[in-house]
């Protein structure tokens, strides 16, 4: 009796081990298509995220014919890059500035010009050339004035700034004067700009003078673009990157290719947050009966030995 008591209970211990073997067995395949259909469906999002991404990019190229030329560098080497960035107000150019990006530097540098520097070659200025010559020859001009290679261009449609600024989540910016906009007051000091009718008060001109209005006008436009710039890969940004998108294949024109921005946004990601910039200052003089701006020489060879000291590996 004894023997068959313990004969039973040992079956009776291993039809429970089996059963709860089985029902491991179970969890883990449910664990296991869990992970699966997880692992799924995030390859699915990153595919629509690559494609809308792509997608908003071939909505943005726009090459060019221009006279210069100037070689692309690898840039999955992380060479030093160079380009032509503008901000764009209709038919004119508010905002005209030379960025390198140098990966290896861990810095941006960045040439603003003055766009109303006189051309004699042209026989207009850096604004006015826009209108006539649109980008290619905005990026002929700027190459051969300060003699150093500029491979790219990427233009900014500036009243599309408020959205990018609310998109990627706010933007801090120093301003140097108090005044009222718009039913916005600006105070001087640090200032957080997040909604885009706030943005778009602060770009307002102000003051009688409509020259001085107008320096500092395009002194807060590039004081916002170049902020904007580095919020590009923020937390807020990857949340609403459809939001994004939309502003971006709105606002943007350039001529890197979609595979161009892609290895710049894995290479050169992290330069974007030491960006450092460099006024380089007109002199007038009197041309023909008219006062113009110009570039003296030793602004030009400042700004080339600027420029070419950020190209340094």
């Amino acid at each position: 009796m004894e023997s068959r008591r313990r004969r039973a209970q040992s079956v009776t211990k291993i039809k429970n081990i089996d059963q709860k073997n089985k029902t491991k067995h179970k969890a883990l395949k449910r664990v296991m298509l869990f992970l699966l259909l997880a692992v799924l469906i995030i390859i699915g999002l990153l595919t629509k995220v690559y494609y809308d991404v792509k997608g908003v990019a071939n909505r943005s190229y726009q090459p060019i014919d221009r006279q210069t030329k100037a070689k692309l560098p690898d840039l999955k080497e992380k060479s030093p890059v160079t380009f032509l960035f503008m901000g764009l107000n209709g038919k004119e150019a508010n905002d005209i500035l030379v960025l390198t990006m140098n990966p290896k530097q861990n810095k941006t540098t960045v040439i603003n010009l003055n766009r109303d520097i006189y051309l004699a070659s042209e026989g207009t200025t850096l604004k006015d050339l826009y209108s006539r010559k649109g980008v290619s020859g905005e990026i002929d001009a700027v190459q051969k004035l300060l003699g150093t290679e500029i491979s790219r261009y990427l233009t900014f449609d500036l009243s599309g700034l408020g959205d990018f600024v609310a998109t990627v989540g706010g933007i801090n910016v120093q301003n140097t004067i108090h005044f009222n906009s718009d039913g916005y007051e600006f105070k001087p000091g640090t200032l957080n700009l997040r909604k885009s009718e706030e943005v778009k008060a602060y770009l307002n001109k102000i003051g009688d003078d409509a020259i001085s209005a107008e320096d500092m006008l395009i002194e807060r436009e590039q004081s916002v673009l170049i902020a904007v710039v580095p919020k590009m890969k923020s937390v807020n940004t990857v949340l609403k990157y459809k939001t994004f998108l939309t502003a971006f294949g709105d606002h943007v024109k350039t001529d890197f290719l979609f595979d161009n921005l892609k290895q710049l946004g894995i290479s050169y990601n992290g330069v974007l947050g030491n960006i450092s910039k460099q006024n380089i200052k007109s002199t007038r003089v009197n041309i023909d009966g008219q006062d113009r701006d110009i570039l003296p020489d030793a602004q030009v060879k400042k700004a080339h030995d600027k420029l070419e000291a950020a190209l340094a590996e």
